[in-house]
């Protein structure tokens, strides 16, 4: 969770850090009262939802995929912390034997 609320924080204020950096390094303000009044923050936290709203739509779009296997969630085994994983589903490897349709023709044209 904590990662959650971290991502969407620096995505929130990804635009202002740029924005502010770069008034920062190329304008030097004096005072710290223009500064704030040169920065357009309802502008900047737009831009900011906007990347957080794209992120989590991408997220959804390339990750929505079914794993093929069985989830194993993490476990705690004998101090030490085994984490989750996904095992593939075992594919049954039957050997297909040659239809006996063949024999079924040939059975059924001889009784006619």
């Amino acid at each position: 969770m904590t990662r959650v609320i971290a991502i969407n924080l620096l995505l929130i204020f990804l635009p202002l850090i740029i924005y502010g950096a770069y008034i920062i390094i190329d304008r030097k303000p004096e005072d710290k009262a223009a500064f704030w009044k040169q920065i357009p923050l309802k502008l900047l936290f737009s831009i900011g939802f906007a990347l957080m709203i794209i992120f989590y739509i991408t997220q959804i779009t390339f990750n929505s995929g079914v794993k093929d296997g069985i989830y194993h969630p993490a476990i705690v085994k004998d101090g030490k912390v085994i984490p989750g994983y996904i095992e593939p589903f075992k594919k049954e490897q039957t050997e297909k034997k040659p239809s006996s349709t063949k024999d079924k023709k040939d059975v059924s044209e001889k009784e006619i």
